[in-house]
């Protein structure tokens, strides 16, 4: 009996052999089930909601005079239906900006309305800076000063990392900056 169950056990690894030494695949090629976690969570995504709002000192706002006050980008990731916040990932901000237009040159803007970003447009999204998400599904830059009157278009890209949320974009905002009131 002992016989017959080694033979048996024999056969069955000859033959497990056999079949992967005809697979076409490479022993260290990755399979599908190697992404299986990826997969997964790509399958298990939720939409989710992706808000953009703009902020100073604390409270939001949505103009701001030039020279002085700084502008924070506040970006909010959470689940579409449930409203749970995202736990992870990041979030890409991004400005339009006028194509082949001077960057870094605070005298000759580069930045235009979030319309100029359209198909057709003068202007493109370029990216300021990639930030990882708090858990309560926020992330923050601060934009800097200001010193020419005129309206920016921003927006973010989330990028989910396994978070159960669905990578998205944000709706475009646009922010103005105003010329101080003379006293």
């Amino acid at each position: 009996m002992v016989r017959r169950n080694r033979r048996s056990l024999m056969a069955l690894m000859i033959g497990a052999a056999s079949i992967a030494a005809c697979s076409d695949q490479s022993p260290v090629t990755p399979t599908a089930s190697d992404d299986f976690a990826v997969d997964l969570a790509r399958v298990a995504s939720v939409p989710g909601s992706y808000e953009l709002s703009f902020w100073h000192r604390g409270e939001e706002v949505s103009t701001l005079t030039t020279g002085g006050p700084e502008l924070v980008l506040k970006a909010h990731v959470q689940q579409l239906v449930s409203g749970a916040p995202a736990q992870s990932g990041s979030v890409t901000f991004e400005y339009c900006s006028r194509k082949g237009g001077p960057s870094n040159d605070i005298t000759r803007a580069d930045e235009l309305p979030s319309s100029e970003c359209q198909p057709g447009g003068a202007g493109s999204w370029a990216r300021l800076q990639t930030v990882n998400l708090s858990v309560s599904g926020d992330a923050l830059i601060g934009f800097g000063f200001v010193t020419i009157p005129r309206t920016i278009g921003f927006r973010f890209r989330y990028s989910a990392r396994k978070s159960g949320i669905a990578d998205g974009v944000s709706a475009a905002r646009d922010f103005t900056w105003v010329a101080p009131v003379a006293p």
